[in-house]
């Protein structure tokens, strides 16, 4: 894993907060891990955890704070990996329909 570069998605499940081993275990291994939640992910797990974790500030619209755009093509670009865990079966829907309302659907495409 030393060197590889993975998105981790984390959407709105009780499990969430079971992401936090994934990441440690990726970051431990050498890799370089971006997180992107979507807006329920927050109402299970806070981004600061995350963030500490993976040196990286966790993502989660389509733009930032100061209204500009996150570039979902280029963090797709950017990732060797791309895994969603947990996998909510409503982002699950939004994948296999190509819905993309937000960061984590549209990176995804």
């Amino acid at each position: 894993m030393k060197g590889r570069k993975i998105i981790l998605g984390v959407t709105g499940s009780i499990a969430a907060y079971k992401s936090t081993f994934l990441l440690r275990r990726f970051v431990e291994a050498g890799a370089e891990v971006k997180v992107l939640f979507t807006p329920s992910a927050h109402e299970f797990v806070t981004p600061l955890t995350f963030s500490t974790l993976s040196g990286n500030p966790v993502e989660t619209h389509l733009t930032d704070e100061k209204g500009n755009w996150n570039n979902h093509v280029k963090l797709g670009l950017w990732a060797d990996l791309f895994l969603v865990a947990p996998l909510s079966a409503t982002t699950a829907a939004k994948m296999a329909q190509g819905m993309a309302d937000n960061l984590l659907t549209a990176v995804y495409l």
